[in-house]
């Protein structure tokens, strides 16, 4: 298959978008598609919107120029006249570049969200002006006219797309992303770090750069609640610089950023995880977060919420726990200590973390599962 990957990013960048932007390209040449690349379409965006951005900013509002249709416009013209002969699909991340785009090749779109859930979800996508608003819904919605083929990570996302925008079922598919990460672990070697991990200390690992979106306040809390009901308890935060009054705590670990892009960053990450009993990560909203992907790849069970995609990862009981968002820290700690104190129970969740990695949460799966959904409109 000759395929063109289409991105506003710089697609070689393995930070693109936590390394989804970077794998979904990679894992198509590994399986042996060629692959030209047509990126960094942010690059055209105009001098003149992002001045109309400030001036958004002024009145307190916020500006999406990448939701322009003018700008949008730029960017179809520039794939349209870059487009190489013998291309078989055309495929992106996400969905604009497809919304005005002019061609009569296949087109297909794997992303994690249309902007109609997104609009006061996240907090960048909140307090928008109205012309952003209106815009981006139209240029949402052509996309998704114009698109051969719409694959989504999440049930949320894909049930979205079909409520809010009336495309058609048949063109909307799911396929759930894979880890970003390189393990190769057997259930041997899961069960091996699952036996020497500590028996009086519950290790708990952070991991999030939008403190209060990932809900890193309330996994504190979880962890000082542990502690008081006598389970002796660490947490540890990545990704964000810690406050004096957090840090102060005794049971806190603060790592701050740790990159992926280095080995010494990977290998600390890896260590840290393998040393962890959960990832912990009560987020408030969420698409489809690789980092519980990530954590079951080394068979650590992961304490979340049933917010947004996640339940399209995170099965009870099977590879971590949901809580409701209002659940309080009482709530979450009496199922910590309930899987702590039962080794056997513990060890199974492990495994079948692991398992749902090994079968499911991975690249070679996902890959296999688009591609095939790619042959069906090539």
């Amino acid at each position: 298959m000759k395929a063109t990957y289409i991105s506003s990013f710089d697609a070689s960048n393995i930070t693109s978008y936590s390394g989804t932007g970077y794998y979904i390209p990679k894992m198509l040449e590994d399986a042996g598609d060629e692959i030209t690349y047509i990126d960094q379409l942010s690059k055209l965006n105009p001098k003149l919107q992002k001045v109309k951005r400030k001036i958004y900013e002024i009145t307190g509002k916020k500006y999406l120029i990448e939701r322009n249709p003018s700008v949008l416009k730029k960017w179809a013209s520039y794939i349209e006249s870059r487009l190489p002969k013998g291309t078989d699909v055309l495929l992106g991340y996400s969905s604009q570049p497809f919304s005005l785009l002019n061609t009569n090749k296949p087109t297909a779109f794997w992303t994690d969200a249309v902007i109609g859930n997104m609009i006061d979800y996240y907090a960048v996508y909140s307090n928008l002006c109205r012309e952003s608003i209106r815009d981006a819904n139209r240029m949402e919605k052509a996309a998704l006219e114009n698109v051969t083929l719409a694959v989504y990570s999440s049930e949320w996302a894909a049930n979205a797309a079909i409520e809010l925008y009336g495309v058609s079922k048949d063109k909307v598919k799911v396929v759930t992303y894979g880890a970003n990460i390189d393990v190769n672990h057997t259930l041997e070697d899961i069960e091996d770090r699952a036996k020497k991990k500590s028996n009086n200390t519950c290790n708990l690992l952070f991991i999030g750069v939008e403190w209060h979106r990932k809900g890193g306040d309330v996994a504190v809390k979880v962890a000082e609640e542990l502690n008081q009901q006598g389970l002796k308890t660490k947490l540890s935060i990545v990704g964000v610089e810690l406050g004096n009054e957090i840090k102060s705590k005794n049971f806190i670990e603060p790592y701050g950023f740790i990159s992926k892009g280095t080995q010494e960053g990977k290998e600390l990450l890896n260590k840290l995880i393998s040393e962890a009993h959960f990832l912990i990560l009560p987020t408030r909203a969420d698409c489809t977060p690789i980092v519980y992907s990530e954590f079951n790849a080394h068979g650590i069970p992961v304490i979340t919420t049933n917010e947004g995609g996640i339940p399209s990862v995170v099965r009870n009981d099977v590879n971590g726990f949901m809580f409701r968002k209002e659940d309080p820290p009482a709530v979450y700690a009496q199922k910590i200590i309930e899987l702590f104190k039962d080794s056997k129970r513990y060890m199974e969740l492990s495994k079948s973390s692991f398992n749902e990695y090994v079968t499911r949460l991975n690249w070679n799966t996902a890959m296999n599962n688009f591609r095939k959904l790619l042959t069906d409109i090539i």
